[in-house]
């Protein structure tokens, strides 16, 4: 893990557009914000302990239990850094990184507004389906590889469901920058109720109007 990393961040091919997160996997989540903040004086972090963020899972094509996290975000300049600490031994993309000792930059994460089309893009052009998660015609977000390139892509759609995430994250950091200190929250409660249920509306009004686009999974 290291500054250059934030120097170096590639292009994202096809419709992926710029990266607007950098993501580690790590061991020990203290550690590695120890590591930020002494040798680069970044910090502070937002931290959420324990934690399964991931539902409707699918890990290489099949349907994954929870995967319990730590995870912390902070921020150089305007991107954000993401660090995530698995706390389980089953099978999944985290612990698949610490089997390969990946120390380096795990994942980029996008934003696409067509999910189904860049998700396709993707399979079409040597990236293979790692994680799928989510609801086709709700939120969506994958994991794809193209191990060839070397890259990971975590591809989110980016709609109101998801937006206001990144959005409270990095207002909720400028909050506690000042302070200098680490804070403790939950990340699950940053998505305003409000946007829930109008994007459940929304979504129920197209599945029984048939106009929710399945997205294979693979």
């Amino acid at each position: 893990m290291s500054l250059e990393d934030f120097k170096n961040i590639p292009t994202l091919p096809g419709p992926f557009g710029e990266a607007l997160q950098v993501a580690y996997i790590v061991d020990d989540l203290d550690q590695a914000m120890a590591h930020w903040r002494e040798q680069y004086g970044v910090g502070p972090f937002l931290v959420n302990r324990n934690i399964t963020p991931l539902t409707n899972t699918f890990y290489r094509g099949e349907k994954s239990g929870k995967t319990p996290i730590n995870i912390a975000f902070s921020y150089i300049n305007c991107m954000q850094l993401e660090v995530i600490e698995p706390l389980h031994d089953i099978p999944s993309v985290y612990n698949e990184a610490l089997e390969r000792k990946t120390r380096g930059v795990h994942h980029y994460a996008a934003r696409v507004d067509d999910f189904p089309a860049a998700y396709d893009w993707a399979l079409d052009n040597g990236y293979d389906a790692v994680v799928d998660v989510g609801i086709d015609g709700l939120a969506r977000m994958s994991y794809v590889e193209n191990k060839d390139a070397g890259l990971i892509i975590e591809v989110i759609q980016w709609n109101d469901l998801t937006r206001p995430i990144f959005d409270s994250l990095y207002e909720k950091w400028k909050e506690i920058e000042p302070l200098g200190e680490n804070q403790e929250f939950e990340l699950q409660k940053l998505t305003p109720t409000a946007a829930v249920i109008k994007g459940l509306g929304k979504y129920f009004v197209k599945k029984l109007t048939g106009q929710v686009q399945a997205t294979r999974r693979t």
